[in-house]
């Protein structure tokens, strides 16, 4: 089973009629969607066949119950999830322009008061757990423990990082804890001091890690472990790019659900590559997760 750790958003969606550098657009459709890193590549790793569950706490007040409505309907178990009326999901505002590009605006300050469950509830999740899924940047406190015992006890350890947590070095310090970092382009240069990409990935790989992965939108991936013995490119599947939202977080559960599978590095990568490309070519309003079929299809 797939465990992920991080937050969840509730998305307020605007799609409008140009390009973010026209400066303005007409709204042609508002959506209420569920996101949120982990939330989305549990959501895809379920939809393409494996066992997944949240690890954390949701808000207990029934405003918020569309939220389990929705790990219900994608298969995403809440055996691991603890309740408090004083959390609620991440609130985000999402402008998905007319070439495929976003902007989300978000206020997360509930994230400061969202706890992981009890002990009970965290030993329970780890004795199961095959995987773990850590967006580092939205992970509650208490992580940097779960994920040292789950390092300890030989459970791979796919970690997301978008930023920095301000004034906090949580992010650094669950990084140097994972062992199969996935991290968009911007990110990987910014915490290498690297000014490109294959740069970025020879940097972190000095780190000791299973293997190291680099996103860098239409350019492709950039990834390196044991056995490719260099830092490898992987392009992205020329498709038209309707609404990106979503698709780096689908790329995360799409490679973990391969790698859980015995994938070889470049077929992770190839994976989940046509996973993110599957949801990037959909129409905005429909289903914005993978199934095993199209990604099939996208990748023959």
């Amino acid at each position: 089973m797939i465990i992920g750790i991080g937050c969840v958003a509730s998305d307020d969606v605007l799609v409008t009629s140009t390009t973010w550098v026209a400066g303005k657009g007409r709204v042609l459709q508002r959506e209420v969607r569920l996101g949120g890193n982990v939330r989305t590549a549990l959501a895809a790793a379920a939809s393409l066949g494996l066992k997944t569950a949240y690890l954390g706490t949701l808000g207990g007040d029934t405003r918020w119950s569309y939220v389990l409505d929705d790990f219900r309907a994608r298969g995403v178990a809440l055996d691991f999830v603890d309740f408090s009326d004083d959390v609620h999901p991440v609130l985000s505002t999402v402008i998905v322009t007319s070439d495929g590009e976003r902007y989300i605006a978000f206020d997360d300050d509930v994230l400061t008061r969202t706890p992981l469950p009890p002990e009970t509830t965290v030993a329970a999740a780890l004795a199961i757990a095959e995987l773990l899924i850590i967006d580092a940047t939205t992970a509650p406190p208490g992580s940097l423990d779960v994920l040292t015992r789950a390092r300890a006890t030989g459970i791979p350890i796919v970690l997301d990082a978008e930023r920095h947590a301000p004034g906090s070095t949580l992010v650094t310090d669950l990084l140097a804890l994972a062992d199969h970092p996935v991290l968009p382009a911007a990110f990987a240069m910014d915490v290498t001091g690297s000014g490109d990409v294959r740069d970025a990935v020879e940097a972190l790989w000095s780190r000791g890690y299973s293997s190291v992965v680099v996103t860098d939108g239409v350019h492709g991936v950039y990834a390196r472990d044991a056995q490719t013995g260099g830092v490898v490119h992987v392009s992205a599947f020329p498709v038209v790019a309707r609404d990106t939202n979503g698709c780096g977080d689908t790329f995360h559960g799409a490679y973990a659900v391969a790698l859980l599978e015995g994938a070889t590095l470049l077929d992770r990568v190839r994976f989940a590559s046509a996973a993110a490309a599957v949801v990037a070519q959909r129409q905005v309003g429909g289903s914005r997760v993978p199934t095993l079929g199209e990604v099939q299809a996208m990748m023959a």
